[in-house]
């Protein structure tokens, strides 16, 4: 095959392992959301209407993470790449598998701290002002290594490599910089999803409490994102410091 052949093929490998894998965290978490949702519902039908409003604003902010990936793989099928080569062959492809990996963990996490909510206003209705905080909040948390990830995606398809001489370490670091930004944000957006669930079910259970647990939240999920900002600073590092 020529270098224009490779190209293509890597940018449609790519779009399969983006969408393929960033499906993954959001079904799974937006199943954890509707399962908790249903269960509390049976427990307390009276609060259906509630718990329902929960369960689909969650699942909507769970999914972010898969669109991420949605845009990114549409990107690398339909767009007319030009100046094809080793480095723009490995680009393409780091980029839909950053995309991909960076998924799991948010879109994941994210539907944790849904679920809790849900069966939190099923079980304490006066607590769903602040448990749908709580909620929000933690899933905006859990959802920043995705932002991470299709940030570097960008890069990755868009970076102009005509001044680079294509060589193997060249290409293992293109590489390198999708796979630091994408597998260092599937652990951070599955601890923040915890945290922001352990959070709501503490505000289910002592509603008077949802601004301390709110504080305690926020701090713990930084904590557990530094994580992914190593990913992105030694990601960037591989990308323009080679």
């Amino acid at each position: 095959m020529d270098a224009d052949a490779w190209t293509r093929a890597a940018a449609y490998a790519g779009a399969a392992m983006c969408m393929g894998l960033g499906a993954i965290g959001s079904a799974w978490g937006e199943g954890v959301a509707a399962e908790q949702a249903s269960r509390g519902i049976a427990r307390q039908p009276a609060n259906s209407a509630a718990v329902l409003r929960t369960m689909l604003v969650g699942q909507a902010v769970a999914e972010s993470a898969s669109i991420f990936a949605l845009v990114i793989a549409l990107l690398l099928v339909f767009t007319p790449w030009g100046a094809p080569g080793l480095l723009r062959a490995v680009s393409l492809f780091a980029a839909g598998l950053c995309m991909g990996a960076g998924a799991l963990g948010p879109g994941a996490g994210a539907g944790l701290p849904a679920g809790a909510a849900c069966h939190g206003v099923a079980r304490t209705p006066r607590a769903g002002g602040a448990l749908n905080t709580l909620m929000l909040v933690g899933q905006a948390v859990a959802q920043t290594p995705a932002v991470f990830a299709l940030l570097v995606s960008f890069l990755l398809l868009f970076k102009d490599f005509s001044g680079t001489p294509a060589s193997l370490p060249a290409a293992a670091a293109v590489l390198g910089a999708g796979v630091a930004a994408g597998f260092s944000g599937i652990g951070p957006g599955l601890g923040a999803g915890i945290t922001a669930a352990a959070a709501c079910d503490g505000a289910a259970r002592r509603p008077d409490r949802h601004a301390v647990l709110l504080r305690a939240m926020l701090v713990g999920q930084a904590v557990s994102q530094s994580t992914a900002v190593y990913g992105l600073v030694v990601s960037l590092l591989l990308l323009y410091l080679y």
